[in-house]
Parts: C-alpha cells; structure tokens; sequence
C-alpha cells in the first residue's frame, strides 16, 4: 500500500536510474496507464507530466488508435487501443458548439496527431429536424501522448463533405459545401502542421500540378 508520507523524490522504480525506468514505463501502451496510475503517487504523477509524453513523442512510441466518434453521444469520441484490447473516451473537444450535431467533417492523421477538420453542426431539434446546419472551418487536433485536445489553425475557408488526405507530411482538403455556397467548392487548402498554417489553392491548381512540385511551393 502506498505510504502517505510517499514523495515525489522516490525512484520511478527501485532499483534502476530514474532515465531507465522512465523508458521501460514510457514503453507501455496508454491503455494500461489507468492500472499502473494506482501503483503509487509517483507514477500517476509522471504519466500525467510533460516530461513523459515528451519522451514518448521524442522516441515516437505511439500506439496504432482507432479513432470512433460514437452516435447518440453529444459529439463524444473514444478510441480503442489493440495492444491493451482497450476503448477509452477521449476529453471533450473545446468547441463552441458541445450540444449541436457535428456530422461531414473529415479525420486525418498527421506527425503523430488526430485531426477533426471543419463539418457542419447542426441542432438537435425533433421540433425542428430540417433546420439548416452551419459549416465551421475549425480544426482540433488531438495529442495521444499528452491526451488532450487543442484547436490549431483553422481553414481559410468553411466547408464540409470535402476530400482529404495526408502528402508528404501535409494535409490536402478539397472541394465540398458550405451554406454559403450553392454549389460545390472549386477550392482546395494544404495545411502544414509544422508551422500551423493553411495555404489556400485553387483545386483545378492541384489537380495539375504533380504533388511534388506542389509540396516545393507550401
């Protein structure tokens, strides 16, 4: 049993250097993080620290996830995690639309990140089932290692239903809706996670150009 005069200044584990033991924890999948958090003081404290999700993000020790935005839930998304045969519910996103349906939106994984780019939300109104949803141009991004969501730059333009995909370390959106527009869109963004920025393209410019020319000029 943990002892509550326990401190900070006690090994990870006794016996090793702290560096070594710090590396045979930040080894272990984040699914079994709940049970070894109840081992002691000092654990729980290190798997919630800077200092081991920037280790695990250096040495990139990232789990293959299964990211499910699940139906009926007030936008709230698990992931599951193969190697620990675990789901876990992720925080909720820092929008300003928690109670509104979110639905056309697109996913994309990046430099070890989860993406959620743009969508519409729409109100979850049986009163009023047709009401027209808004396009949002937000992104959040999701970090595995520090377990939280924050909301990184956000697309030029609002669209949903679009094309997406990752090239050479960058994300590709295209084309899609948004209310403003009646029709579809003939543009297309690149967004560089590196610098947090979106270039803004024309989508017949993309189509033309070879992606490694195109990924000189972002």
């Amino acid at each position: 049993m943990t002892s509550v005069m326990e401190t900070i200044d006690q090994p990870i584990i006794p016996g090793l250097p702290d560096d070594l033991a710090l590396r045979c924890l930040a080894m272990i999948s984040h699914g079994y993080h709940g049970i070894l958090e109840t081992v002691c003081r000092r654990w729980r404290k290190l798997f919630h620290s800077a200092e081991y999700s920037n280790y695990k993000a250096r040495e990139e020790w990232s789990e293959n996830w299964l990211f499910v935005l699940t139906e009926g839930s007030e936008n709230q998304w698990t992931a599951y995690d193969p190697e620990a045969d675990r789901w876990h519910p992720l925080p909720r996103i820092p929008t300003h639309h928690p109670d509104q349906e979110h639905l056309g939106f697109s996913c994309a994984c990046v430099l070890n990140k989860f993406l959620l780019i743009g969508g519409t939300y729409g109100a979850r109104d049986p009163v009023f089932p047709h009401q027209r949803a808004l396009a949002t141009n937000e992104v959040f991004q999701f970090d595995p290692f520090r377990k939280e969501w924050r909301k990184v730059a956000s697309m030029r333009t609002p669209r949903s239903h679009f094309a997406c995909s990752v090239v050479s370390g960058k994300v590709y959106v295209a084309g899609g809706r948004n209310t403003s527009s009646g029709g579809g869109l003939a543009l297309a963004e690149v967004y560089n996670p590196l610098i947090d920025k979106y270039v803004f393209r024309n989508l017949w410019y993309i189509c033309l150009t070879s992606a490694s020319t195109f990924d000189e000029l972002v």
